[in-house]
């Protein structure tokens, strides 16, 4: 979701046509219509899941199952929280906060910095409207970091970063015909699949295209309704991401006005520190902050030790704990829940391959039901002519 979205394709031209509300109540239908068609897993702990775009729709899906179970809706949903990795919630606010950030990283000046506070009133992204003294001081801040990667400052603005790589594998496999086969691919109603719609890819400012609005502005009132609830919330960020980075979102979760129940310390991977976390609450609701030291925005790309192992951010609580996987040998292993997973994590090929061949080799929780939202309005560039998604 929605139509166009990785294999998936519309048979009616009305049905290209989504938003972000549209989106989020497509999201919410499917999870009910899953759970209906397999009730053997509605008594399962349920938790909603996304990365970067998809956080602006991930907090309202969780929102209405939450309320849904209040005004008696069936099937009713065991849901138990949300976890979002380097979350999209204001799309002000975030993109702002990339001015801070810089200063923060040493990619501008404080004379750079100083300058940009004094003179364009909080606001660094509107330079149409600013002052002349504004204007300036944001080339200054634009001339340090226009080559500066957004994904991971460390990273070269290139086809050598290990992002460019881990698309360009996973847009090799997933079209060659053998793999499209073994996934049920709907052969000729989908063009060259790509990981990455650059003509949907949302961008600050960016206009409603014709098939897709972006209509949500902001999460956060989602976020400050599902703090009155019985809810757990999982928030990570990569420290090297330059696209939302780590500023923004401690801004929105400050004005939550939770409660500090852990103050900010390391956690650790295999002896090491493997980044920070802080832990809020408020009543019955929860909230677990972490920061991956060295990771960029796709967190797992970066540091898949830690982005993949939940027991080292929240050894105590169910995001830690060891999950029984069943092979299709029948063999059951011990496996660590995953914190965020968006397809291969290698920067080899052959090593790429060999992780989704293992990811669609029948392995899956049997205790806790984990659904991942795509990222939104991304993946194979819409067939002419083609619509209702299949």
């Amino acid at each position: 979701m929605p139509a166009g979205a990785g294999f998936s394709y519309a048979e009616t031209q009305e049905g290209w046509v989504s938003s972000d509300t549209i989106l989020a109540a497509n999201y919410k239908d499917f999870i009910k219509k899953f759970l209906s068609d397999n009730p053997k897993l509605l008594g399962n702990p349920l938790y909603i899941s996304g990365i970067s775009y998809s956080a602006i729709i991930v907090p309202k899906v969780t929102l209405e199952l939450y309320e849904g179970n209040e005004r008696g809706d069936q099937p009713a949903v065991n849901i138990q929280g949300y976890i979002l990795c380097s979350p999209l919630t204001n799309k002000f606010m975030d993109f702002n906060s990339r001015l801070e950030y810089a200063h923060r990283m040493a990619l501008i000046s404080d004379d750079i910095y100083q300058s940009a506070i004094n003179n364009c009133n909080g606001n660094y992204l509107d330079t149409m409207r600013a002052n002349s003294a504004c204007r300036e001081s944001l080339q200054g801040y634009e001339k340090c970091t226009s080559l500066i990667s957004l994904d991971n400052i460390l990273e070269p603005v290139s086809d050598d970063s290990k992002y460019a790589k881990v698309i360009t594998a996973t847009d090799k496999w997933a079209n060659m015909e053998v793999v499209q086969q073994a996934l049920n691919v709907h052969q000729g109603m989908v063009g060259k699949f790509e990981e990455i719609n650059y003509t949907l890819l949302y961008n600050q400012g960016k206009n409603d295209t014709i098939c897709y609005a972006y209509d949500i502005f902001s999460s956060y009132s989602y976020h400050k309704k599902l703090s009155t609830k019985s809810c757990r919330a999982l928030i990570f960020s990569g420290d090297h991401d330059f696209t939302f980075p780590y500023v923004g979102v401690e801004q929105w979760i400050a004005s939550l006005n939770l409660e500090v129940e852990a103050p900010w310390k390391p956690f650790y991977v295999d002896n090491q520190v493997g980044g920070y976390l802080t832990k809020y609450a408020l009543n019955n609701y929860s909230l677990t902050y972490a920061t991956v030291k060295g990771a960029g925005h796709v967190v797992e790309i970066y540091k898949p030790k830690e982005s993949f192992d939940g027991s080292a951010v929240d050894p105590e609580s169910e995001f830690g704990q060891k999950r029984v996987t069943r092979g299709r040998d029948g063999l059951a292993r011990q496996a660590p829940f995953c914190l965020c997973t968006r397809g291969p994590i290698s920067v080899r090929p052959e090593e790429t391959f060999a992780r989704l061949r293992y990811l669609l080799g029948g392995l899956r929780p049997i205790e806790t039901v984990y659904l991942r939202l795509s990222l939104g309005p991304k993946g194979p560039k819409p067939i002419p002519g083609n619509s209702e998604a299949s």
